[in-house]
């Protein structure tokens, strides 16, 4: 008998262990909702994404060209003058080019998003309400159907939306930062390479560790909202059988696991981050000091390390 009960209860253990794991689907398809009108947005803002990310490696090539422009022009002080203007008027057609490009991006992705979200919280909402009673009972309940297109959503609209662009714009300027510290100086490019791996199994653990933490405290936000729904939509039922206490308790218990999920979170992000910066710093050391055996040995000027160093520091974050 005992057996029996044991094994019926390991049984349902696993079930629930097997409902907790979250499916994933491949990122293309969140966009197959997407209409013409979404297709052109999307397209306009990738385009505009890519020429905003371009900007942090030109604007690093014209700050070389401006530092060489001081040191060439020290011999004739009469004309440093002209030649700085001259720079500094590439400085503000990039500023215009990039703030056309920041507004089309930002806009065109956040409209997409928008659009595309609300096609999926219509098309949901007409496919839950068209299941049987029986679903609810077995499948979900009220409280995690609101609690999903509450939440999910908003979680989609951010990965569809301005996310997106904001890849593309980092991944432009990641190659564009590299091109033009190859372009430059490609042996003091070469050796700045040494800091890239730490940075990227730096980065990556922390994203992989804070997207598994934030699934996490999802689901325990969704127990949490079904416990109160459950709780408030039959009240009368509850206080009649003194179960106030235990609803409390359920409630409490998910918001535990919520908050360990959001702690972790902050602690994970908190090293991820420090260890970034500290091995950004210890890149800058590393290129001032190899950057003025260049100089001396290899005919590198002032403009061109800098613009080396910001390019590749640039590209790698």
């Amino acid at each position: 008998m005992n057996y029996g009960v044991e094994e019926e209860s390991e049984l349902g253990k696993e079930k629930e262990k097997g409902k907790e794991r979250t499916d994933t689907v491949p990122f293309y398809k969140l966009f197959a909702f997407a209409d013409v009108t979404d297709y052109m947005l999307m397209m306009i803002g990738s385009v505009s994404a890519m020429g905003n990310g371009l900007s942090m490696p030109l604007m690093n090539f014209l700050l070389g060209d401006l530092i060489n422009s001081f040191g060439q022009t020290q011999s004739n002080t009469n004309h440093i003058v002209e030649v700085v203007s001259k720079v500094t008027l590439k400085f503000v057609y990039l500023a215009v080019g990039c703030g056309v490009a920041s507004f089309l991006q930002v806009s065109a992705w956040t409209i997409t998003g928008e659009r595309q979200t609300a096609r999926i919280r219509s098309l949901y909402l007409k496919n839950i309400l068209r299941q049987d009673i029986s679903f609810f009972d077995k499948e979900t309940n009220t409280g995690e159907v609101i609690g999903r297109m509450s939440g999910d959503t908003i979680r989609i609209q951010e990965a569809m939306g301005e996310k997106v662009g904001k890849f593309t714009q980092l991944l432009s300027t990641f190659v564009g930062g590299f091109v033009v510290a190859f372009v430059k100086g490609w042996f003091l490019t070469l050796v700045m390479l040494t800091a890239i791996p730490p940075m990227v199994i730096s980065a990556s653990a922390m994203s992989v560790v804070i997207a598994k933490m934030a699934s996490r405290g999802q689901t325990a936000y969704a127990k949490a909202a079904t416990v109160v729904e459950q709780t408030i939509g039959s009240i009368r039922t509850v206080a009649s059988f003194t179960g106030e206490k235990k609803a409390v308790v359920d409630y409490n218990k998910s918001l535990v696991v919520a908050y360990s999920s959001s702690v972790h979170e902050g602690l994970v992000a908190g090293v991820g981050l420090g260890s970034m910066t500290f091995i950004l710093f210890c890149s800058y050391s590393l290129a001032v000091w190899f950057g003025a055996k260049m100089i001396l040995e290899r005919g590198y000027t002032g403009g061109d390390v800098l613009t080396v160093i910001f390019s590749v520091l640039t590209g790698s974050m």
